[in-house]
């Protein structure tokens, strides 16, 4: 049994560092075409130092991969580069905007503060923007420590984790079907 074990723990370990250098390999287009966003936004500062006030296009990349694991934060870093270009500087404020609208949300739970009167831009290609715009408008209900969100009768459950993360659970006839956290 032992033996079994000790060899796939070397196979799976072998695998591991093939799949590495292979990623290694690869282009950023290639890596975001075939999905590995978490590999590329972990290595964002590699990309930033590569990159900066050379390639805002494959930085825009770099921050894509980010926003679609959902991590506003390391985000954040490709923000501050994106500046020489009219559509960098358009990525910059999407990707500030986002992390705007979770800061401004955990503010709504934790300290009751009011929307209204702020105006953003509207971002209704990601959950999180979606729900804003209905806390914005003051379409929410607060239940503990909570916003819920009523669209087209599925139930959207914002709260804050213990990491303060911003967390978005999707009911549907009172069944979790998804959580996203914005990180």
């Amino acid at each position: 049994m032992k033996k079994i074990l000790v060899f796939m723990l070397c196979f799976l370990d072998l695998f591991a560092v093939n799949t590495y250098k292979n990623l290694k390999k690869m282009s950023l287009e290639e890596l975001f075409k075939k999905g590995y966003y978490t590999y590329i936004c972990n290595r964002r500062w590699k990309y930033i130092n590569k990159y900066n006030q050379k390639r805002e296009d494959l930085l825009s990349i770099v921050a894509y991969s980010c926003l679609k694991k959902r991590y506003l934060t390391p985000a954040l870093d490709l923000a501050k580069v994106l500046n020489v270009t009219k559509e960098g500087r358009k990525n910059a404020t999407y990707i500030v905007t986002l992390f705007l609208m979770k800061k401004l949300i955990m503010q709504v739970i934790k300290d009751g503060l009011n929307l209204n009167m702020i105006k953003l831009p509207v971002i209704k290609d990601i959950l999180l923007g979606i729900v804003f715009e209905n806390i914005q408008k003051g379409n929410y209900i607060k239940e503990n420590n909570a916003l819920i969100v009523l669209i087209d009768n599925i139930k959207y459950k914002i709260w804050i984790s213990k990491d303060n993360n911003v967390n978005i659970d999707v009911l549907k006839n009172g069944k979790l079907i998804k959580r996203e956290l914005y990180w």
